[in-house]
């Protein structure tokens, strides 16, 4: 095999002094004919598109990490809602060796709020409210007459505990009540505000993420008092039902 090299022209530079208006020839033109030169320049070159190309390719096919967030709990945080419903008061009055019992029944109304905690597969909360009872009830009693009671509004704080089942959670209520209640007999009229328990469940369907309706159920036990009226002895028990159908938002 002959080398490429045997190609060459190897030509004496000229002596130094002589004269000038000879021409050099041009230093293309020896790039040129330099071919030691130029095949390795093309390489690279070539070798220089193809990389680029490559790594264009790449950037078109990389896909971006997808990061997706946790799952939001349907159940977990605070909430504030509107509840409505029936509402009975019963009134169980005793004077005289005689007993009577006076039943209210009348629309309620009422707001509630509270927060939540997921802890395994429980629903542990705290809740707050105030609700509107009714009227009082008109009746007449063995040995007193005529007489008025019964209950306008109270106000519980309770604790609730669910079982969460998909988007379902029935649940079981437990707490404290300051419940108003009065009573007038024998030209006698007394109001009070006692405490007393307030236990109940319900059914609470997540709507969406944020809206919830529930079905609630409460009891509530009002009083057990002993006072005159009239001259009489009277002991007075009283206590409240409660269906109401609530709709809240949670935050």
């Amino acid at each position: 095999m002959v080398s490429s090299f045997a190609n060459y022209v190897f030509r004496a530079p000229p002596a130094i002094g002589r004269g000038r208006s000879r021409q050099r020839p041009g230093v293309i033109r020896r790039i040129l004919r330099s071919h030691w030169l130029l095949e390795p320049l093309v390489l690279c070159a070539v070798l220089g598109v193809l990389v680029v190309g490559a790594s264009a390719a790449d950037l078109e096919t990389f896909d971006a990490p997808v990061y997706s967030q946790a799952p939001q709990s349907l159940w977990a945080g605070p909430y504030l809602g509107f509840e409505a419903g029936v509402s009975q008061t019963v009134t169980d009055v005793k004077s005289g060796g005689r007993s009577k019992e006076f039943s209210r029944v009348d629309a309620a109304f009422g707001l509630f709020g509270g927060y939540n905690w997921e802890v395994s597969r429980f629903v542990l909360g705290v809740e707050g409210g105030a609700a509107y009872l009714g009227g009082r009830e008109k009746g007449n009693h063995p040995t007193l007459g005529t007489i008025e009671t019964g209950s306008k509004w109270t106000i519980n704080a309770k604790a609730r505990v669910g079982v969460p089942i998909n988007n379902v959670m029935p649940y079981l209520s437990l707490g404290i009540a300051a419940t108003e209640h009065s009573l007038k007999a024998n030209g006698t009229e007394r109001n009070s505000v006692s405490i007393g328990p307030v236990i109940g469940g319900g059914v609470e369907v997540a709507v969406t993420d944020a809206w919830h309706l529930r079905a609630d159920y409460s009891m509530t036990g009002i009083l057990d008092e002993k006072a005159g009226y009239g001259g009489a002895k009277v002991d007075r028990t009283a206590g409240n039902h409660r269906l109401m159908i609530g709709l809240s938002r949670s935050f």
